[in-house]
C-alpha cells in the first residue's frame, strides 16, 4: 500500500472511530489541536449523511420524531458509511435498521421512501404505448400481447396502511393492507385487483393468461368473502396502466 493510501485509509478511521488516531502523527499540530481539526471534517461528513437521510426519509422523521431520527440516523452513519462517492446510493440499508423500532409500521415505511427514491433517480424510461399502435392488431392477436411494466415501476405489498401513512404524513389508526405501484415522483395506492394485475404483467404472461389468473383469483376473494363474482374489466385495468405510464411497451 502507498502511502498516500495509508494516509487516506488512516484519516477515514478516524473519521468513523475516534480512538484511531494513526492520522494525528501526520498532521503538523499538537494531539488537541489536530483532534479539533479532525472533528470538523468529521462533522461535515456525518452532516452530510444525516442531510441524505432527511431528504429520503421524511415521513419516516416526523413519525418518530425530529430528535430521535437523529439519533437513530446517527447511529445508522456509523453502522453503515458510504461506500460510494454518490450519496444517492446512501441509506439503502435504513429501513432494515428501522426493524426493532416503534411504530409497528416503521420499517415498511421507510421501505416505501426508499422505492420512491430509487424509483425517482433511476434511468428514465422514455418508452411510451401509442394507442393506436394497440389499434391496429388484429383482435385475434390481442390476447397474446405480453405488456412491460417500466423499468422504474415497483410494487410493494404492506400489510399497514402504508399508502396512508405516507399520504397523511401521520400516524394513522387504520389497520388494513395496503399495495402500492411507484413510479418516479408518484405512489399509486392499488385495489387488490390491480396489483395482480400488475404482479402478472411483471411475470411477462400473454394477455389472456392475465385474464384467467384474474378471474381464478377474483373467484378465490369471492368465495373468502361469500361475494357474488365481479366482472374483470381488463380494458379499464389497461387503461389506468398505461395512461399513467406505467405499462411503457408490448409485444406478440
Amino acid at each position: 500500500m502507498s502511502n498516500l493510501q495509508q494516509l487516506q485509509n488512516n484519516f477515514a478511521q478516524h473519521l468513523f472511530d475516534k480512538k484511531q488516531q494513526k492520522i494525528i502523527s501526520a498532521t503538523n499540530y499538537g494531539k488537541t489541536e489536530a483532534l479539533a481539526r479532525l472533528n470538523i471534517y468529521r462533522n461535515n461528513v456525518f452532516g452530510n449523511f444525516l442531510a441524505v437521510l432527511l431528504s429520503t426519509y421524511p415521513i419516516t422523521k416526523k413519525i418518530i420524531g425530529e430528535k430521535k431520527f437523529e439519533k437513530v440516523a446517527h447511529q445508522f452513519c456509523h453502522a453503515f458509511p458510504s461506500k460510494s462517492g454518490d450519496l444517492n446510493n446512501f441509506g439503502q440499508e435504513f429501513p432494515e435498521f428501522t426493524k426493532p423500532l416503534k411504530p409497528s409500521y416503521l420499517h415498511d415505511l421507510a421501505q416505501l421512501e426508499l422505492f420512491f427514491h430509487q424509483s425517482y433517480f433511476a434511468s428514465q424510461d422514455n418508452e411510451k404505448i401509442e394507442i393506436t399502435e394497440l389499434q391496429k392488431i388484429d383482435l385475434a392477436n390481442f390476447e397474446k400481447i405480453i405488456f412491460s411494466l417500466s423499468k422504474t415501476a415497483v410494487l410493494f405489498n404492506s400489510e399497514f396502511p402504508i399508502y396512508s401513512i405516507w399520504q397523511q404524513e401521520k400516524k394513522i389508526k387504520k389497520t388494513q393492507p395496503q399495495q402500492v405501484i411507484i413510479h418516479r415522483n408518484q405512489i399509486f395506492n392499488l385495489s387488490a385487483e390491480q396489483f395482480k394485475f400488475a404482479e402478472l404483467v411483471a411475470q411477462k404472461l400473454p394477455l389472456y393468461k392475465i385474464y384467467q389468473n384474474l378471474c381464478d383469483y377474483s373467484d378465490r376473494q369471492s368465495s373468502k368473502k361469500k361475494n357474488e363474482n365481479r366482472e374483470i374489466d381488463i380494458g379499464a385495468l389497461l387503461n389506468f396502466f398505461i395512461s399513467n405510464g406505467l405499462i411503457t411497451k408490448f409485444a406478440l
